[in-house]
């Protein structure tokens, strides 16, 4: 009997707790806490090295006025330890080591204990991070100048920093930069030369201190290393050409890793390719040119690069056929991530001229366009140097003069530039190709190229160590 109203007990129970589950629709009604609205507050804050950085956004909370709590927090050095300080206003003596710190602004509501995250960044710099770096050869000897935002001039800036010489026969100088990181912000800087010994080092883009030499990353050093030309991709990692071969930086690690950016094996294959490659930035291809077989080849790019050869697609042959160009090339670009052009002499040492549209329709498909006569090829010497522009007209360099060539219409103009009968011995396009910055001894100039202009100087630096090589700006 006892067990009797016991299981009869247990089953009004169970039916009164289904029926209260039944009966619940679930109607509450919730009030979510105003979060506070923070203005004047950046996302990225540069700060000289021993400056005082002072931040004071404005902060409110609509309704009532609740007491807010204010904690700021620097990590340093990378998370692994911070420096806190409290109230509505950060003044911090800044005296860390000058680079790229995550802070961040939190933000207490004690009513009901709710906590609110604003991160920035804090990009420490010294007094040589914004302005103009010149790397130029002097008797054969690397220099790097500095000339700051007032037209200061700083020459041989890195012996007098270091106390030593950069790697002789300076070629190439490559800003780094990781667009998802912090974007436009340069964390180093390459120089890649032609000297014996190691070719090329890595400096911190604040200090000029050595990071690394190009050996040093190579996972596994080749026996020889010749540097092709190098650039910088989205991800602030090196990649390039060096004995022939493509190696891109790896990017599969964190950024700040000392691993960042090394090169692996290369693109594995028989090809040995000219020292240009086409680097395409919106698709997972490249392109190349093997200066053995005189052909163009291809390199697919799903997180690495492997080598297809001429095993691509191509539309039509009748212009001509890319798998046997038969070109000693002296040019090598793709345009806008579509045409590529390239100049080159064949055997009788005539001056060639081709054209052909790249695109991925998941296999590499190119498209050839022409190949032709060169119109003038009596302007096309040794030191030529060659750049372009997105609306696909090029300059080129002949002695002391630069002109300006359009595959159009192949019409060819010099460019109304005096440079005093010097040769050029730098062309770098600029300002997404309305601005030249070209270099004779001892000078940079910077030519305003935009339409209806025709190499007006619009800026000019004297006083430079040697003849110029390559220029950066930096402006931020």
């Amino acid at each position: 009997m006892k067990r009797l109203i016991i299981y009869i007990m247990g089953g009004l129970g169970l039916s009164c707790w289904l029926t209260a589950c039944y009966k619940d629709k679930g109607n509450y009604t919730y009030k979510i806490p105003s979060a506070p609205v923070v203005k004047n507050l950046d996302s990225i804050y540069p700060v000289l090295f021993n400056d005082t950085l002072t931040i004071q956004p404005a902060i409110t909370i609509p309704g009532t006025s609740p007491r807010l709590a204010y904690q700021w927090r620097i990590d340093v050095p990378a998370g692994d330890s911070a420096i806190y300080s409290f109230g509505p206003k950060l003044v911090f003596h800044f005296t860390l080591p000058p680079q790229q710190y995550s802070a961040r602004l939190i933000i207490t509501d004690s009513s009901n204990n709710m906590k609110y995250f604003y991160p920035f960044i804090i990009n420490g710099i010294t007094s040589y991070s914004i302005g103009t770096l010149i790397l130029s050869l002097e008797n054969g000897i690397s220099q790097l100048s500095f000339v700051s935002p007032d037209s200061i001039l700083t020459p041989r800036v890195y012996h007098a920093i270091n106390g030593t010489d950069l790697p002789g026969g300076a070629t190439q100088m490559i800003p780094l930069a990781d667009k998802y990181v912090l974007p436009g912000t340069i964390s180093s800087y390459w120089i890649i030369c032609s000297g014996p010994d190691d070719p090329g080092v890595q400096l911190d883009a604040s200090t000029f201190l050595p990071v690394k030499g190009l050996k040093a990353n190579f996972f596994s050093v080749p026996p020889t290393l010749v540097p092709g030309s190098f650039q910088g991709n989205d991800f602030g990692v090196l990649l390039g050409v060096a004995n022939g071969k493509i190696y891109v930086g790896s990017n599969q690690t964190w950024n700040l890793s000392p691993t960042y950016g090394m090169f692996g094996l290369p693109a594995t294959g028989d090809y040995y390719l000219h020292r240009q490659a086409a680097f395409n930035a919106t698709f997972p291809y490249m392109l190349g040119y093997d200066s053995i077989r005189q052909s163009v080849v291809g390199f697919t790019n799903f997180g690495s690069a492997a080598y297809i050869g001429t095993t691509y697609q191509l539309t039509d042959t009748t212009a001509f056929n890319p798998k046997t160009l038969g070109l000693k090339l002296l040019d090598f670009e793709q345009i806008n991530d579509q045409n590529v052009y390239a100049f080159g002499r064949k055997a009788n040492d005539s001056i060639y001229e081709i054209k052909f549209g790249a695109a991925f329709i998941g296999v590499i498909q190119l498209s050839p366009v022409y190949k032709r006569p060169f119109p003038h090829p009596e302007l096309i010497t040794p030191q030529t140097l060659w750049g372009s522009s997105p609306g696909e007209v090029f300059y080129f360099s002949s002695g002391s003069s630069i002109y300006r060539y359009n595959p159009l219409n192949q019409d060819l103009q010099p460019l109304t530039t005096d440079f005093g009968g010097k040769a050029v011995t730098m062309l770098r396009m600029t300002d997404k190709g309305n601005t030249i910055i070209a270099g004779v001894d001892g000078t940079v100039f910077f030519l305003d190229v935009s339409t209806g202009r025709n190499g007006n100087i619009t800026r000019r630096i004297d006083g430079i160590p040697g003849s110029p090589v390559d220029v950066t700006v930096r402006t931020e």
